[in-house]
């Protein structure tokens, strides 16, 4: 993915809960096409830019607590970002 689209991509998850934004396996592989190697970039340029804009950002198989509530990202969910 582009940059524009992955600002786009981020926006519209903003739009939809600007506390919590998941990045799913469908969105991107499935959704998009992409492949390993640019879902592997794409997720990372992604996190970095949400961690620019103050969110903490979360990768499968990581825990984190959301509401008082631990999480763990499952395999399915390649990032979760909290506010």
């Amino acid at each position: 993915m582009e940059l524009e689209e992955i600002t786009e991509f981020i926006d519209n998850k903003i739009k939809e809960d600007s506390n919590k934004i998941i990045v799913s396996f469908f969105e991107l592989k499935v959704k998009k096409g992409l492949t390993n190697e640019m879902l592997l970039s794409t997720t990372n340029l992604m996190a970095i830019k949400l961690s620019n804009m103050g969110y903490k950002v979360y990768r499968t198989g990581q825990k984190y607590i959301y509401k008082n509530e631990e999480h763990i990202i499952e395999s399915n969910v390649l990032l979760v970002a909290i506010k």
